[in-house]
């Protein structure tokens, strides 16, 4: 009886740590209808942007930029032509190149500036040394860089894996029955399509 009960439990014990171990299937990506995408097929390496209508595993959908707004305005891409696909996920400023390129031009504009220790007591066209010539007009055209740099902004684009794509959706014709929660209990939902 004890080897029964030991037995059992040993068995009980691999089921449950092998249960355990199963893990479900990640789900499929289903990207935001209505956000701005990038494509890139292979038939053209140009970026085709738009807005996203539609993804699955056979087919991209998304109207291009320059597309009317009212019509058949839809481009579908079947998912085995495209190579890359993007997600734009923000904006970010260029503050960063601004202050170089405005500290660049700083250097170069300071190394040119008139300089003459007498001249500067009296002028505020003249700087007393090269140095602080440099130093004042490079501060000056690194703080307008990097206010003309947060002004601009570049779009930040995400990479979306091809294969995490959902499903393709079925064609032809099909029929199904299933139950549907109602108000009050549940229903029977019936649907065929053709």
């Amino acid at each position: 009886m004890r080897i029964k009960f030991v037995l059992g439990i040993v068995l009980f014990g691999f089921g449950a740590g092998a249960h355990a171990q199963v893990l479900p299937e990640p789900p499929a990506l289903e990207l935001p209808v209505g956000a701005r995408v990038r494509v890139r097929t292979q038939a053209s390496k140009e970026w085709i942007k738009g807005t996203l209508a539609g993804a699955d595993t056979g087919t991209i959908a998304l109207v291009p930029e320059e597309a009317p707004p009212l019509g058949a305005n839809q481009l579908r891409l079947p998912s085995e032509g495209v190579t890359e696909l993007e997600v734009l996920t923000g904006r970010k400023s260029r503050w960063l190149p601004g202050l170089l390129v405005g500290s660049a031009i700083g250097v170069a504009a300071g190394l040119d500036m008139d300089v003459d220790p007498v001249q500067c007591e009296f002028d505020d066209n003249y700087f007393c040394s090269r140095a602080s010539a440099v130093v004042a007009i490079t501060a000056t055209s690194a703080v307008l860089g990097v206010l003309v740099g947060k002004l601009i902004k570049t779009d930040v684009w995400t990479p979306v894996a091809l294969d995490a794509l959902g499903p393709p959706l079925e064609t032809g014709p099909r029929a199904g029955l299933g139950l549907q929660p109602v108000p009050g209990g549940l229903g029977v939902a019936v649907s065929v399509r053709f």
